[in-house]
């Protein structure tokens, strides 16, 4: 005879349980009541049961309780995924107002009394963008948790990378990097700008934080075939070996450089998958490696 099978049933109860408040030894305990049903209710109606039927009958209740089981528990990390998605979202936000205060404060005082510049000047500039693309990045990462589409418009390539050139300046400065950037004309892709700089910056920080001082960044840009090619080359000296595979998984570290939590490239994928493109790495030995966003140039916009 075989094993019959738990099918929806049995997830379908552990979803449910854990809705009504259930922890995981009452949705067990509650198995053990039916198995135990099942062989009294056999037992009054006078059937008598053999051990390969009452065998069979510990299986399909095992079964269930494995399903039940596997559904509460999924249910049960998704939803604390997204409380700590929500509460994560809720702290960058109330975060974000003072420091946008702030920013705009030392952009008045930097305009007026520290014009000068220096040092001190170009240490609280960087570490002011920092700490906003910490917020950004938490802001982004909270909004795809939650399951919310993305907005795609219109988005000029070549606009959005200079802004981002632009805005990274101060950092490339500091290690006498230069940034050049080609792309095909005027590119336009179908985006949403908020997630498509937020890869962009991720790789672009990334490829400044582990290139040589004074060597040279380059960022491409290309059209082919329907879809847009973005290439992001470093100068870091290249890959460590066997490593490339686990660029992208959450809080791991490129390299000897801790001074960050190695999120950056993992959002990155992430907005990129968003968009229902590709990002990958290539190493250039003794050189440095390209990161490549191959993104669909033209996509239905989303209301």
């Amino acid at each position: 005879m075989p094993l019959p099978s738990s099918g929806e049933n049995a997830v379908e109860h552990g979803a449910q349980r854990l809705n009504l408040g259930f922890n995981v030894a009452e949705v067990v305990r509650e198995y053990g009541v039916l198995h135990r049903c099942i062989i009294e209710i056999a037992g009054e109606s006078g059937l008598a049961t053999t051990p390969r039927e009452q065998l069979v009958v510990t299986r399909a209740v095992n079964g269930g309780i494995a399903s039940a089981l596997s559904q509460y528990m999924n249910v049960r990390d998704a939803e604390l995924r997204r409380q700590m998605s929500e509460h994560l979202g809720f702290i960058a936000h109330e975060v974000r107002n003072p420091l946008s205060s702030a920013r705009m404060a030392f952009n008045i005082l930097q305009k007026r009394e520290l014009a000068g510049g220096g040092r001190v000047v170009d240490l609280l500039e960087r570490t002011l963008k920092r700490t906003g693309d910490v917020i950004d990045n938490a802001l982004n990462e909270t909004w795809l948790s939650l399951g919310a589409m993305p907005r795609f418009e219109a988005v000029s390539l070549r606009k959005a990378l200079d802004e981002l050139a632009s805005d990274c300046a101060a950092e490339a400065q500091h290690k006498g990097i230069d940034v050049v950037i080609a792309s095909d004309g005027d590119l336009v892709i179908d985006a949403d700008v908020r997630l498509l700089r937020s890869a962009l910056a991720n790789l672009l920080q990334n490829a400044l934080k582990f290139s040589q001082p004074s060597s040279t960044l380059h960022i491409r840009a290309n059209r082919g075939q329907g879809r847009v090619l973005i290439e992001i080359e470093d100068a870091c000296g290249g890959l460590p070996e066997g490593r490339t595979e686990d660029l992208f998984k959450p809080l791991v570290q490129r390299g000897s450089d801790l001074s960050g939590y190695g999120l950056g490239l993992a959002i990155a994928q992430q907005a990129t998958r968003a968009h229902d493109g590709t990002l990958t790495v290539r190493d250039l030995p003794g050189k440095g490696c390209i990161f490549t966003l191959d993104l669909p140039a033209r996509k239905q916009h989303q209301q």
